[in-house]
């Protein structure tokens, strides 16, 4: 019996020096914005991201649809680059990704009709070169208030 919790301590324990290694599908999350909140005159922020890959083979491109809390907008999927991460194929990978947003992407303002967005958010996933995806996230709401 003694043997055989012995073996088992050390089965976990073997098992818990592994933890760096993610599995072939990216896993995202989010982190959070780079201000608390936009108004009219805000020219850009960044939403920050975690990626982990256990095989490193991630593409190069982060892909997101910004979202607003406004009627009838129109919501565009884009991507963004994520430098230097490709390159570690064949090595778990762990990195901050920042998507730097300018204000042609999120300034939704519809003058003289008093519709405006009071606030946005990204749905943002990955795909690595195998073609795994990894899970859909949401970000929280991030404000938006325009400045008189």
């Amino acid at each position: 019996m003694k043997k055989f919790l012995f073996l088992l301590l050390v089965v976990a324990m073997a098992g818990a020096c592994n933890k760096d290694s993610y599995g072939p599908v990216p896993i995202l999350s989010f982190e959070g914005y780079s201000v608390p909140s936009i108004d009219s005159t805000t020219t850009s922020f960044e939403a920050i991201f975690r990626v982990k890959d256990g095989d490193g083979d991630i593409d190069s491109s982060i892909f997101y649809t910004i979202h607003y809390h406004i009627p009838s907008t129109l919501e565009e999927q884009a991507n963004a680059p994520m430098p230097n991460i490709g390159q570690n194929t064949g090595k778990s990978v762990s990195a901050q990704v920042k998507v730097t947003l300018e204000a042609i992407d999120f300034v939704r303002w519809v003058e003289h009709t008093g519709t405006r967005p009071d606030s946005l958010w990204m749905e943002v996933f990955i795909q690595d070169r195998a073609g795994n995806i990894s899970d859909t996230i949401q970000t929280t709401k991030i404000p938006l208030y325009k400045r008189q």
